[in-house]
């Protein structure tokens, strides 16, 4: 079989920084052609999403140091999180003779990139549903998602899981994961968003009051019982919430935060244990206010590289004396991606090499771009004692 060749950005940009030889080849190969890597970059820089487009735009410009490269320059321009204003930056973009950009950073900004032919966007979004025959969706989507967790379902060999949505902004996620059959899953089931009628449906799900009933019966049959044996069941069932176990093995949850919580809240007060029961989601961010909550205890989620994230951002924050957004790491590796492209390609930069069949490996991870998107080969972590454990 053909190994997969891969690329490291951060080995490969340390190694051009240390190596005076590569470094007077390119300077002489530049000062002979004029040759200079033009990379825009479209961001919300102000406006209500300024904070994450200033947080990418620290991380584009920590690269940029890594790389040490001065025929690289990069060219920030605001989207203001719109797509108007988006497209009339791209048109800038255009003016100015640069074709390949970073961002932008939201789906929505996409709706008109498509009319500028001569430009490459390598967007943030995590979302892939009609995007620009120009665009690549760079963003950990859930195709990436669920193709980690069939690996590990395989691996684990469950059988039996259900699926649960919320009714909400992430149709689409859900959609899709049900369409693509890829789990095969057992049921699938839409809850309400409100709170209050969560812990409802998913006792309804679990069979909550039915099992409960079950117990209430079997202690009353062995109260009547004089035999040890049933003595001794009585008391190990009187410590219990129910009777019977629940008909599937593995539950997939699409969702975040503290509707996320809410869900595994439920299943943990309709006695359904993560020790007999595996729980799913889809990536977090290694949100770590999961630490704070029981039900989230063995939680599996597929993600980037968790190690590698923690360096970068470590050295984000001594760079800048601040936390980066999550997902910077990813404008991080874009314009890692580009360089690479342009540098071995004779110093000159062309939209098919981002499709090269062999992948390559940023700091979040493998990954090939096919069809717009990148497909990144992503790990499987779980909640484990106030850590996140790599766990596949």
């Amino acid at each position: 079989m053909k190994k997969l060749l891969t690329f490291s950005i951060l080995t490969y940009l340390l190694f051009t920084i240390n190596s005076s030889a590569v470094n007077q080849s390119l300077n002489e190969n530049n000062s002979e052609n004029e040759k200079i890597l033009k990379v825009g970059v479209l961001l919300p820089l102000s406006g209500e999403f300024q904070d994450i487009g200033e947080s990418f735009l620290k991380a584009i410009q920590l690269a940029l140091y890594d790389i040490s490269n001065e025929y690289i320059k990069i060219y920030p321009k605001d989207s203001k999180g719109n797509a108007l204003d988006a497209y009339r930056s791209s048109k800038e973009f255009e003016e100015q003779g640069i074709n390949i950009v970073i961002g932008p950073i939201f789906y929505e900004s996409l709706e008109r990139l498509g009319e500028i032919n001569k430009i490459t966007f390598i967007s943030l979004t995590n979302k892939t549903k009609e995007v620009p025959k120009n665009t690549i969706a760079f963003g950990v989507n859930i195709e990436s998602q669920i193709d980690a967790l069939k690996k590990y379902f395989n691996e684990i060999k469950v059988s039996k899981t259900l699926l649960l949505s919320p009714k909400s902004e992430f149709i689409y996620q859900s959609e899709f994961v049900a369409k693509k059959d890829v789990l095969k899953f057992y049921r699938t089931y839409s809850y309400d968003i409100n709170p209050k009628k969560i812990t409802a449906e998913v006792e309804k799900i679990t069979k909550y009051r039915e099992r409960k009933k079950d117990l209430e019966r079997r202690i009353k049959i062995l109260e009547k019982s004089d035999l040890y044996k049933d003595k001794n069941e009585l008391k190990k069932l009187e410590q219990m919430h129910t009777l019977g176990k629940v008909n599937f093995d593995s539950v997939v949850v699409i969702d975040f935060g503290e509707r996320l919580k809410s869900v595994l809240s439920s299943f943990m007060f309709s006695d359904v244990s993560s020790n007999e029961v595996n729980f799913f989601t889809i990536n977090q961010w290694f949100d770590e206010t999961f630490f704070n909550e029981n039900a989230m205890e063995n939680l599996h989620f597929p993600s980037i590289d968790f190690d590698n994230l923690k360096k970068f951002n470590k050295k984000f924050f001594n760079t800048f004396n601040e936390q980066p957004n999550e997902v910077s790491i990813l404008a991080y590796d874009a314009l890692g991606l580009i360089y690479y492209c342009w540098s071995n390609n004779n110093f000159q930069f062309k939209q098919d090499q981002l499709y090269n069949k062999e992948g390559f490996k940023g700091l979040h991870g493998e990954f090939i771009i096919e069809n717009n998107l990148s497909k990144q080969k992503l790990k499987i972590y779980k909640v484990s004692e106030k850590k996140f454990l790599e766990v596949y």
